[in-house]
């Protein structure tokens, strides 16, 4: 008792300790690199998102290097692109290009945002790699800071930094950024914030949580950044037009040439973003949507999320420890409770369940939980707590297979040992069992006058219940013994057996009674298998009666037959098991195949006759598993 209850503490200790495991794993978020997999799938998996009209990118691809000669291009023409786009009545416009260091031409394209009058000027931040871990990323300095004249003539400078996850992919960016002891916003979320009429300053800041203003929440992550929603691949979903095509077209409605863009019609009203698009551009990274996805197709993403008010937004490491914990309660309660095969499809069913909740939840509301963690953690659970079933099992098996051992020597006790002494018969006996224990029966008995009893039986069905009902069978056939003759005898078993009833089952028999002296053999069935006898000359005779049904059913009558025989008579007695054999092709062994195998065995001792038999039917049933016992005796007078 003691060592059951250490062993349910060992149990309990180590599911607690597994527990808290798994869970410290999730919370610590140790498998992101798999549940950032899991997210890009759900990126591609979902359908494009709609966008907003009035975006535009303008890339500076290319073809527009190719004119206008190498990057970066001077300053003018970006003076150019400014008055372009406000005279055709572009309403914002937002460079995703640093300006760090004083060239010639500066003045001009100073000018020409302070006269457009809504143009968005960024700068680098560096940052700091060493410095707080907590819920904000903070910066030590400019790596790119924003040239003065531009500064002064902009509406409104931020940010432009990308922060890639450790796979190098673009997911997220820095909302705000902690620098000399105050937070500075992305250049986009400014653009977006102003876009709805909320100035900055009037924002509340929640780090690690969210920003809000007025009504609007913006969701952040524990760093303060925002999710990237992209609403589509590259060069899908918002409008792209070149860098130098809107400057032709600008140039080519003063000099009265033929435009590439009807601009008032393409940028009127937009807010245009404008950016480097070219081959090997630095400002490229991978994307959960592509390999390669220009830094700029990044802002107008977070632009048009917040603007629609439709966010992504990572649920807190409590909420994916309880969605933990509810798929870990209903993994462990289907594998303890189902059977095998059940549990299987069960776990199965909860694992595609719960992957398509996390697909609309992220489709239909935004929401991105866990997938990878929770699901390997069904799979552990599942493996261990089926583990601790087979391991439960198997100690069951081995308890059970040594109660069947037992089982075993008890009834092979109801069997005889030894051969009837003074016959002058040479009588052997062998019983194959299906399974640890069978259902056959026999008795070889000593009577008087020299004569001897030999006694076969099939009991219905197999393994324990068959044996039990076969020692009680074996039981009630020794109180009989000597009641007189064979039939005599069937017929008292089989009026105990009815009488007593309950067990559902029924038993065929045979028995027979050898004069040794008089040669003279007088047998009796209850529904069992005909005695073969084979006579010396070779010709065999089927010992049969006319009445005898299998006893333990009901009342009846038994006749008798007796048959004489001469010395070298050979008789075989056997259960169903031989004839009813079965190989791989589903092929009967049968009776005329049993005769077949006993032919010209007049020479041979009852004990290689015996083996003869078996070894006929092992060789028949190949590979075939034995589906039933098989008892064999054979005597020879």
């Amino acid at each position: 008792m003691k060592a059951k209850v250490k062993l349910k503490l060992l149990y309990l200790f180590l599911a607690a300790l597994g527990g808290f495991l798994l869970l410290l794993l999730s919370y610590l978020r140790v498998f992101d690199e798999f549940e950032y997999s899991m997210l890009d799938l759900r990126y591609r998996l979902r359908p494009a998102r709609t966008v907003l009209p009035e975006i535009v990118i303008i890339e500076v691809g290319d073809d527009s290097i190719e004119k206008i000669g190498k990057w970066p291009f001077p300053r003018t023409y970006h003076a150019v692109l400014v008055k372009a786009l406000k005279s055709a009545g572009a309403k914002d416009i937002i460079f995703d290009i640093f300006f760090s260091e004083e060239k010639e031409g500066d003045a001009d394209f100073a000018a020409a945002i302070s006269e457009a009058g809504d143009v968005y000027m960024p700068y680098v931040f560096d940052i700091d790699r060493g410095g707080d871990t907590g819920d904000r990323i903070s910066a030590s300095g400019y790596a790119a800071p924003l040239i003065d004249p531009l500064a002064k003539a902009a509406k409104s400078t931020g940010f432009i930094n990308v922060e890639p996850d450790p796979d190098g992919k673009v997911r997220r960016i820095p909302a705000i950024i902690w620098h000399e002891g105050r937070f500075y916003p992305h250049m986009t979320v400014l653009a977006a914030l102003d876009r709805l009429g909320y100035s900055f300053d009037d924002v509340e800041i929640v780090p690690g949580r969210y920003l809000m203003a007025g009504d609007m929440r913006i969701p952040l992550d524990e760093r303060s950044s925002i999710l990237v929603d992209y609403p589509d691949k590259w060069g899908k979903g918002f409008r792209h037009y070149s860098y130098v095509d809107i400057i032709q077209s600008y140039l080519a409605g003063i000099t009265g040439d033929e435009a590439t863009l009807d601009l008032q019609k393409e940028v009127g009203g937009a807010v245009c973003f404008i950016g480097l698009t070219a081959t090997a551009s630095p400002d490229a990274h991978p994307s959960p949507m592509e390999a390669v996805y220009p830094g700029i197709g990044v802002h107008t993403s977070v632009y048009n999320s917040i603007v629609k008010g439709r966010h992504l937004e990572r649920v807190t490491r409590w909420w994916n420890l309880m969605v933990l914990i509810i798929l870990a309660v209903i993994t462990g309660w289907v594998t303890m409770k189902a059977g095998k095969r059940f549990a299987i499809i069960s776990i199965t069913l909860v694992m595609l369940g719960y992957s398509a909740v996390s697909y609309f939840l992220f489709q239909i509301f935004g929401l991105w939980i866990d997938v990878f963690y929770p699901l390997i953690t069904v799979v552990v659970i599942y493996v261990a707590l089926s583990f601790k079933k087979y391991v439960a099992e198997t100690r069951k098996r081995e308890v059970l297979e040594k109660e069947l051992n037992i089982a075993r020597d008890i009834q092979r006790s109801f069997l005889p040992t030894k051969e009837p002494a003074d016959t002058g018969l040479d009588i052997a006996a062998r019983m194959y069992t299906a399974n640890q224990v069978g259902g056959d029966l026999y008795d070889l008995i000593s009577l008087d006058d020299g004569k001897a009893g030999i006694m076969i039986g099939d009991v219905s069905g197999k393994g324990v219940p068959a044996a039990l009902f076969m020692a009680r069978v074996v039981s009630v056939f020794k109180t009989y013994v000597h009641e007189g003759s064979p039939a005599r005898i069937i017929g008292l078993i089989n009026d105990r057996l009815v009488k007593e009833g309950g067990a559902s089952l029924f038993v065929t028999l045979s028995y027979a009674v050898f004069d040794t002296r008089e040669r003279i053999v007088r047998y009796a069935s209850g529904g069992h298998l005909p005695i073969i006898a084979i006579k010396p000359d070779g010709s065999t005779s089927l010992l049969d009666v006319k009445e005898g049904i299998p006893l333990g059913l009901l009342e009846s009558d038994f006749s008798e037959g007796t048959f004489a025989y001469v010395p070298g008579t050979v008789f075989l007695f056997c259960t169903d098991g031989v004839t009813e054999a079965m190989n791989t092709r589903e092929e009967m062994f049968g009776q005329e195949k049993l005769l077949d195998t006993l032919s010209g065995s007049g020479n041979r001792s009852a004990g290689e006759i015996v083996r003869i038999v078996h070894d006929a039917v092992s060789v028949f049933e190949g590979k075939a598993p034995q589906h039933d016992d098989i008892t064999i005796i054979a005597v020879k007078a």
